[in-house]
């Protein structure tokens, strides 16, 4: 049984759903059957062994018109929740909500500030709409951290430049004595101004010394 990778949900989660005889390409909108209900989604790619995604559920079909008019009526569904929802003096912000396909249940995305109790309010909603609303605390979710910045000195003591490269490890100043080795010449000046600097070595070397003959 061939199995995909879609993406459901406001959250956009991605999960491993299994398809029984659909051939299957990537963008290509189903109707999934996740652990909150029957849900639309969006084919990402056919899963692989090496890709380690949770279970998602069930792949059962490409949408068609139909599940398409029962999405809009989820979705006006979950914007009169969400007004409801709001309508609390708990602390607390909903930020979004969603209506499962079969509209048995819906998902609060909840943002809280301070101490709450929503049990009761929960409750409350799912007897006014006749369905089961449940909480999405996104307060707990983490955002990526982007890698730290790539080294670009030798951190050597003296050693003046914070972009690029090593300005002053040619004149020694970062404690090598000549070059550093985790340096770069940052610009042409300083490539002609080094080279200069070395063939002016290597003239009074010359200069110096004594023939043989």
């Amino acid at each position: 049984m061939p199995e995909y990778l879609v993406q459901y949900g406001t959250s956009a989660f991605v999960g491993r759903f299994a398809a029984t005889g659909t051939d299957l390409s990537r963008g290509d909108s189903v109707v999934v059957r996740s652990q909150r209900g029957l849900e639309i989604g969006s084919v990402l790619c056919e899963s692989r062994s090496m890709l380690a995604f949770d279970v998602g559920g069930e792949l059962l079909r490409l949408t068609a018109p139909a599940d398409d008019d029962a999405g809009q009526h989820a979705a006006q569904l979950a914007f009169e929740i969400l007004d409801a929802a709001n309508l609390t003096d708990q602390a607390v912000t909903f930020l979004d909500c969603e209506v499962t396909l079969d509209r048995r249940g819906a998902i609060l995305h909840a943002l809280p500030w301070g101490e709450c109790q929503l049990d009761d309010h929960l409750a409350g909603l799912s007897d006014r709409f006749h369905l089961a609303v449940r909480l999405h605390d996104v307060s707990h979710v983490k955002p990526p951290i982007d890698p730290p910045e790539p080294k670009t000195t030798c951190e050597k003591p003296g050693c003046g430049t914070a972009e690029g490269g090593c300005s002053s490890c040619s004149t020694g100043a970062c404690g090598t004595g000549s070059s550093c080795s985790k340096g770069k010449v940052n610009t042409a000046a300083e490539l002609t101004s080094y080279f200069a600097d070395l063939r002016e070595k290597m003239e009074i070397q010359v200069a110096v010394r004594t023939p043989l003959n």
